[in-house]
């Protein structure tokens, strides 16, 4: 077996390398321009009436769907859920303003961090028009970036990263490139659960912080 200070020293290295990786992709988000729920009829049903229990079951159904990790089946869990959004403006609701605990996503970058166990809980905060995604790692430290929001639809935020730092272990917290802007569509949101997809063609699932459930 590995002495355990190089085993230490394989996962700070390979953190670097990932935090490389995040800051090169993202340069590439503006290009990208398509969300495979822009191929749906509208997803905001107007004067339908809600079936809480129907829509929890949906919300499990989806999680389930998430822990198998298809993402085709993720996707017919997500399209039968988004006709439910408790909200038609969902960019400009006050239900989006908040701290949410991501649940699942399709970003590879955030996954390595996850699939090592070297995350917590990685958060994402809106507070009017500031973005700031957290990811804390467990052996110490955290990669942060912030940039600023401005809703451009009726789903649709654009964002632009302009701060972002990095802390690992005992080093830093290091000032890095804030490099990085797109867009992303809330395609379901309630007071508890969110659905993003963005420029990337990424999906991510958020539950609010102070939801018990």
């Amino acid at each position: 077996s590995f002495p355990r200070s190089h085993i230490s020293k394989v996962r700070v290295t390979m953190m670097i390398r990932v935090v490389l990786l995040i800051l090169c992709q993202h340069c590439f988000e503006s290009i990208l321009g398509f969300s495979f729920f822009e191929s749906w009829n509208n997803p905001f049903a107007t004067g339908r009436s809600v079936d809480n229990k129907r829509v929890e079951e949906l919300k499990d159904l989806l999680l389930n769907k998430c822990k198998v990790g298809n993402r085709e089946m993720v996707e017919e869990a997500i399209a039968d859920l988004v006709p439910f959004s408790a909200v038609s403006k969902p960019s400009t609701s006050e239900l989006l303003q908040k701290e949410w605990l991501l649940l699942w996503t399709t970003e590879k970058e955030i996954n390595f961090f996850s699939d090592w166990n070297l995350s917590g809980d990685i958060t994402q905060t809106i507070d009017g028009e500031v973005l700031q995604n957290c990811i804390p790692f467990k052996s110490g430290g955290y990669l942060s970036v912030q940039g600023s929001l401005k809703a451009s639809g009726e789903a649709r935020t654009n964002f632009e990263f302009t701060e972002a730092s990095l802390a690992i272990g005992k080093f830093g917290p290091f000032k890095i490139p804030p490099i990085g802007k797109g867009w992303f569509d809330t395609v379901y949101l309630d007071n508890y659960f969110r659905i993003d997809t963005n420029s990337r063609n990424d999906i991510l699932i958020c539950r609010a912080i102070e939801a018990k459930q």
